[in-house]
């Protein structure tokens, strides 16, 4: 998960990330940080963006879950993700337990 985390960071097209109804003007998006934390019996995954598009970061959690699980290995991660499609994405991860930790201006 980590390796995959890593992966997402810096400015990219996330297109593959995006939802269909997204109405955002550009899919290209600039994450600065990503981290994968264990804690006891729980993973947290934490973004950390200007901003995101339409169910990003629901369906990034879910593709590193994917990696995780071993059901992608590395190479296809970063080929789904050049892809730009979002048919090639995992399932996104549901919204519980997803929430905005902090807003800086």
């Amino acid at each position: 998960m980590k390796k995959g985390a890593k992966i997402l960071e810096k400015t990219k097209d996330f297109s593959t990330f995006r939802s269909s109804s997204c109405t955002a003007k550009s899919p290209i998006k600039t994450l600065e940080k990503v981290r994968v934390i264990k804690k006891s019996n729980r993973i947290e995954v934490i973004f950390m963006s200007k901003s995101f598009l339409q169910q990003q970061v629901r369906s990034m959690v879910g593709c590193i879950k994917y990696l995780a699980e071993g059901k992608w290995d590395i190479s296809k991660f970063k080929k789904i993700i050049t892809q730009k499609n979002k048919i090639y994405c995992a399932p996104p991860a549901p919204a519980l337990g997803l929430y905005l930790l902090k807003i800086r201006y």
